[in-house]
């Protein structure tokens, strides 16, 4: 009896294998980028970067994406369409191209701020339940038409589309200046009562605003911009820089790239960067440094007679890397100094950035209700403290430990200005 239920289950197992729903690779149209823009006559602009295969592999004439100035296929092909849905605009695709388009590959989604504004949940759910699509995907806001951006999308170090949109998103990772920005994520803060959802922030090269240089006896601060207003020339012609700040589904406002540091700290997604701050001793001068993450950041919720207190400590691990004047940082005298400027100097800065999310923005990005959810025992009462209507009127401490525990090839400068 065994063995005819042993072989009984190997007969089925044949009519198991194989791949029944496969399309052949040349028969499909990958789209690296999808813009999402406010239609004129219906609801939905639709932008798809499409891969043109001769292009990424560097042959000759090109056939429907053009070609560069070489002569060679350039690497990709766009395309715009009006429609009421994703889904539905994909299907559209099909009028002009001979493969079927496909999310299988998709690395990144652009949402215009206009489209952003009103909210753009409707449509992120369309691509959610869509079987090709990853969640994996990079979710970030244009400041202008996402589909202007991506027609004027000219990758120069990388041919292929999909290897420059993984490398020039993941820097996150050890810039600082730029969010935690994939779809899941953000889809995961969306549904949340605790902590509200960012996403990144992209833009086209703009004209620098003309006030944007300090005064002389000031520091620039290399943080202090947004994407699209950076002082740069030459390069890729667009700019990632800065958060883009959510209450539920609409954005309601910007941080730059400095205060989007901060947010990283806050959050645990930054493993370390480069901060450049005046030197304390002199600051005309400047000092550079290299920060990461000490230990995980503590964070205290009280609730005192209806109103929250927030505590927050930060434990940051710090390398001087570079100083300008002759100071010798290294001294415990001066290094003490100058760990007691830069607790001062990044507490008065994170609580600025939470009081502007309080005052201005009315939105907890930062997951404070995440720790606000012990102050009660059961869902209900959960739902009755309303967190999201309760975090503007929060009271706010910070406190920031720095260790510098590191200086460089350099530790001694000898003060006559010799290395």
């Amino acid at each position: 009896m065994k063995r005819k239920f042993c072989f009984f289950l190997l007969i089925c197992l044949l009519f198991q294998t194989g791949c029944w729903g496969f399309r052949e690779v040349d028969e499909e149209a990958f789209i690296m980028i999808l813009g999402l823009d406010k239609g004129k006559e219906n609801l939905l602009v639709i932008t798809a970067q499409i891969a043109v295969p001769r292009g990424m592999g560097g042959g000759g004439m090109g056939q429907g994406g053009g070609t560069t100035s070489g002569g060679q296929a350039k690497p990709t092909m766009t395309v715009t369409v009006e429609c009421r849905s994703i889904l539905a605009g994909l299907n559209m695709l099909n009028a002009t191209l001979e493969r079927k388009p496909s999310l299988a590959h998709l690395k990144v989604v652009v949402v215009s701020d206009e489209l952003a504004r009103q909210g753009i949940k409707a449509y992120l759910t369309q691509l959610l339940r869509y079987f090709e699509f990853r969640r994996s995907t990079f979710l970030v806001v244009s400041r202008g038409p996402a589909q202007r951006l991506i027609k004027q999308f000219q990758p120069i170090m990388e041919n292929n589309p999909a290897k420059f949109a993984e490398l020039f998103m993941g820097s996150q990772r050890y810039v600082g200046f730029i969010p935690f920005g994939q779809v899941h994520h953000f889809y995961n803060d969306l549904k949340s009562t605790t902590v509200q959802p960012v996403a990144m922030l992209v833009s086209l090269k703009e004209k620098p605003p003309e006030n944007y240089l300090p005064a002389e006896e000031e520091q620039f601060s290399e943080g202090q911009f947004y994407a699209g207003q950076l002082p740069l020339k030459g390069g890729n012609n667009i700019e990632l820089m800065g958060t883009a700040v959510f209450y539920q589904d609409r954005m309601v406002g910007v941080l730059n790239g400095e205060e989007t540091l901060i947010l990283n700290l806050l959050r645990g997604w930054l493993k370390q960067t480069l901060l450049t701050i005046p030197d304390p001793a002199n600051p005309k001068y400047s000092i550079s440094l290299r920060i990461k993450m000490e230990r995980k950041t503590k964070l205290k919720v009280t609730l005192s007679q209806g109103r929250p207190k927030i505590y927050v400590r930060l434990f940051l691990d710090g390398e001087i890397i570079s100083t300008q004047s002759r100071i010798n940082y290294g001294s415990p005298a001066k290094l003490s100094l100058l760990e007691e400027e830069l607790n001062k100097l990044l507490a008065e800065k994170t609580q600025d950035l939470i009081a502007k999310t309080q005052d201005e923005m009315q939105t907890d990005i930062f997951g404070f209700g995440n720790k606000a959810r012990r102050l009660v025992a059961t869902w209900p009462q959960w739902q009755k403290l309303n967190w999201p209507e309760l975090y503007p009127q929060a009271q706010t401490g910070v406190t920031v430990k720095i260790h510098l525990r590191r200086f460089g090839l350099l530790r001694k400068i000898d003060p006559t200005g010799a290395p």
